[in-house]
């Protein structure tokens, strides 16, 4: 299964599953972020900055820790 550090910049994807505790699914509640949206990655490095997403037209950008326990699968 895909996380959002592994995918490539500017791809569309769904998210289908947050992993980790009830706290950071809390707090990607309080940022707008659910299971079943559908995000655009505007940014990823892979020297370990953050991850920026575009989610019902506002940035979010997440480390790469919270990145790394949300699954996805791309959208063409």
């Amino acid at each position: 299964m895909k996380t959002l550090i592994n995918i490539e910049n500017g791809k569309k994807v769904k998210i289908l599953k947050i992993s980790g505790g009830k706290g950071i699914r809390q707090h990607l509640q309080c940022l707008g972020i659910h299971i079943g949206d559908v995000v655009t990655l505007k940014k990823s490095s892979f020297l370990g900055g953050p991850v920026l997403l575009e989610i019902n037209g506002y940035d979010i950008a997440l480390g790469k820790g919270v990145a790394s326990k949300i699954e996805v699968e791309e959208i063409e």
